[in-house]
């Protein structure tokens, strides 16, 4: 009975430390949850701003929210997933039809906007998506796999990977990395993709390559699991093998110019290169959690968030890091968009959006 007691004491000064610290910033406070029908929590994957009031988010199921009022309110936008030339089901949403995937329509992982009205959103089972009137309208684009083989009309055949970073070098050129080391590319504008995955054999790891981030059109990073990281110094064309010292799963990546840059991953790592990733430093955050991504809004300011609901702040350029939980301090923030040093958000695997302002 004592024990019990105990028990029971030790989860309530718990819940009340992790409220405190839920509250410690006032800062941060929770926009919106999303709630499936089954009244649990949608899994919410990315998060992008264009400035302080228009914002997207995606998450599992195809889901992908707007918001025009800084994330006040929210609105569900319905997109047909169907790829070119496929069949529409009926009423214009859910998933692709059958032999594209099949079942409910996929998650979706990841935003990127070239400008302000072209724009790519990238999912499960091959997803592209592409807005060319800043997400008002979505069209989905095909990933193909060269290594696969040819399939009907002697194309090759579709991509099935999970698609994850994606970015453009210019009108025409582009990339993305996803899971099974599959690196696809555009050379039309982003209406096909063709690339290649790796395939784990029975007994093999996989290797899931996670973000993209090209620093000009010819220098680009690629980040993912085992500590993997990918350079290319001449667009795109090849990729070798870098050594960061650690490896740790890496999830995140953002560089403010070609030399200046951070990392982040699993166990609260952090790691920093000022001389255009010849070297990297790894920066003492005081944390255990992974941490999912990362974000500057200049050389000073940033977050990194992930794991346990944390948040991880610097305005010292990553020398010092202050750490917050918001939220139950169960679930973890998948993803994190900042504006400036006075707005910024973040969303979680609990379906749950929240937002940083001045106080």
């Amino acid at each position: 009975m004592r024990r019990t007691i105990i028990t029971f004491l030790t989860l309530a000064i718990g819940v009340v430390f992790l409220f405190a610290q839920a509250t410690a910033d006032a800062k941060w406070h929770q926009q919106h949850e999303v709630i499936d029908e089954n009244g649990m929590g949608t899994m919410l994957h990315d998060v992008h701003f264009t400035g302080a009031q228009n914002g997207l988010v995606v998450g599992q199921g195809g889901l992908i929210l707007v918001t025009a009022d800084g994330g006040a309110s929210w609105t569900k936008m319905e997109v047909d997933m169907s790829p070119p030339g496929g069949r529409r089901r009926p009423g214009g949403g859910g998933g692709p039809p059958g032999g594209f995937g099949g079942g409910s329509s996929p998650a979706l992982y990841n935003i990127y906007f070239v400008d302000a009205n072209v724009g790519y959103i990238t999912g499960g089972r091959g997803t592209i998506l592409k807005t060319e009137d800043g997400g008002k309208t979505w069209a989905r684009k095909m990933a193909r796999n060269a290594a696969s083989g040819q399939g009907q009309n002697q194309r090759p055949r579709p991509m099935r990977a999970n698609l994850m970073g994606v970015q453009m070098l210019n009108t025409e050129v582009g990339f993305i990395a996803g899971s099974e080391n599959t690196i696809l590319k555009t050379t039309d504008g982003g209406e096909t993709w063709i690339g290649s995955s790796q395939r784990a054999r029975v007994g093999e790891t996989r290797n899931n390559l996670e973000n993209i981030w090209f620093v000009s059109p010819t220098q680009g990073w690629i980040v993912g699991s085992f500590g993997t990281l990918l350079h290319t110094a001449d667009g795109g064309e090849t990729w070798e093998k870098r050594n960061a010292g650690f490896d740790n799963n890496l999830f995140g990546i953002h560089f403010l110019d070609a030399n200046t840059g951070w990392l982040c991953g699993q166990e609260g790592l952090v790691l920093h290169t000022s001389d255009g990733g010849e070297t990297w430093v790894q920066q003492s955050t005081g944390s255990e959690d992974d941490l999912h991504d990362i974000v500057f809004v200049d050389a000073m300011v940033g977050w990194a968030v992930g794991a346990y609901n944390s948040i991880l702040h610097t305005t010292d350029g990553g020398k010092t890091w202050s750490a917050t939980k918001v939220g139950n301090g169960f679930g973890t923030f998948k993803a994190v968009s900042a504006t400036d040093k006075a707005h910024c958000w973040a969303v979680d695997d609990w379906g749950v959006i929240v937002g940083y302002s001045p106080e």
